[in-house]
């Protein structure tokens, strides 16, 4: 592939810049691996606070810049936090990047990257005109919809000539995190002779406190999980994942399944600690989460259920007998998530508690997917 030019140079070095959670971080990889396989020698990164564990150990990447917005709870964290920009500001400007590329929709990034960074490419997303900033952008009238995010992302890459080298988004283990997890294992005495089923019955951090409006009922997960259970060659110890608020759902998982060992691990593990542990994991049932992203990243099997969110956009990608996405036939306003909006006051969230955990069983089962764990299990 013939390489981009600017100014009669050859672009050797990009920032990305990539605010978002795990699921959409992953979503960019496929992106990362492009942009290396075709000229361009250094990447770097400017991140929220809570994705550089997925990024940290990418051999594409030269170094992560870390961007937290959270709130300042008084005057000397405001004061701490103002210094601290101040010089990641001056370290990303003295770089002296051709080109960068802005994921999120807003245009606030692409503004900080001409004005302060004086960064001459600038290529991003136009959403309701707020790419106005941006040199080269991709419209997007309609928000994200139809296609997956991957497919997005890569059409950025699209943009400047480049053919994309990948669609498979990637997350990558040193030795200390492999070292980790056999720690892991042995703190929680678990027995790795009993094929190990992972759970995540969260919705992740991403909603905050709307996360409830993505989360299949526990009691629906128990029912599920139950009946999978009468597979012993595919599962025999469940390992329940999720953030640390979200350790009362793992909790009152574990009150409705019974006669098995199940250890209730939210909160209890870092991102590294957890990818560890998946990877060991022969299976994955989560809800819409950044949980189901990393398991597919690392090829092991998911299902992931989703409500308001459409999966054909959000979904694992690229499709696979390894990677099932159940949803509910109904209501007719799913997927009411659309344009980086959903419905905060739904109360009924028809869409989750109405799916019955035996149709979830079937669509599985139709699927071919027990066939592929269990050929796994068994290699």
């Amino acid at each position: 592939m013939k390489p981009f030019w600017f100014k009669n140079q050859v672009i050797k070095k990009a920032l990305l810049i990539h605010p978002f959670g795990i699921g959409d971080a992953l979503f960019v990889t496929p992106l990362i691996r492009s942009l290396k396989e075709n000229s361009i020698e250094q990447i770097d990164l400017l991140l929220g606070s809570r994705t550089r564990e997925i990024f940290q150990n990418n051999p594409n990447i030269h170094q992560i810049f870390e961007w937290d917005k959270s709130k300042p709870r008084n005057i000397q964290e405001k004061i701490k936090r103002f210094t601290y920009l101040v010089r990641l500001f001056f370290e990303i400007w003295r770089q002296h990047y051709p080109i960068v590329f802005d994921f999120s929709p807003t245009g606030q990034y692409a503004l900080v990257s001409l004005f302060f960074f004086w960064i001459p490419l600038r290529v991003g997303f136009n959403y309701k005109g707020k790419g106005f900033f941006l040199t080269h952008k991709v419209d997007l009238p309609n928000g994200f919809s139809d296609k997956s995010m991957v497919e997005y992302y890569l059409d950025l890459v699209r943009l400047l000539g480049y053919e994309p080298s990948s669609q498979k988004t990637e997350f990558f283990l040193s030795e200390h995190d492999q070292y980790s997890t056999e720690t892991l294992l042995q703190r929680f005495n678990i027995d790795t002779r009993l094929p190990i089923a992972a759970v995540a019955p969260g919705g992740g951090e991403s909603w905050g406190q709307d996360a409830r409006l993505k989360r299949w009922p526990v009691q629906s997960f128990a029912a599920l999980i139950k009946k999978i259970f009468e597979r012993q060659e595919i599962a025999g110890t469940i390992l329940i994942f999720g953030s640390k608020k979200e350790w009362n759902l793992g909790n009152e998982l574990i009150q409705y399944v019974s006669g098995n060992a199940i250890f209730n691990l939210c909160g209890e593990t870092s991102i590294s600690e957890t990818t560890g542990l998946l990877k060991k994991s022969s299976f994955l049932i989560a809800n819409d989460s950044g949980l189901v992203h990393l398991a597919h990243a690392l090829d092991v099997p998911v299902v992931s259920i989703f409500g308001p969110v459409d999966p054909r956009v959000y979904g694992p990608y690229p499709k696979s007998q390894k990677a099932i996405s159940v949803t509910n036939e109904g209501p007719a306003c799913r997927p009411c998530y659309q344009r980086f909006r959903y419905q905060a006051t739904c109360i009924g969230v028809e869409c989750l508690n109405h799916l019955v955990p035996e149709n979830v069983y079937q669509q599985v089962e139709a699927s071919g997917f027990f066939h592929v764990v269990k050929s796994e299990v068994l290699k």
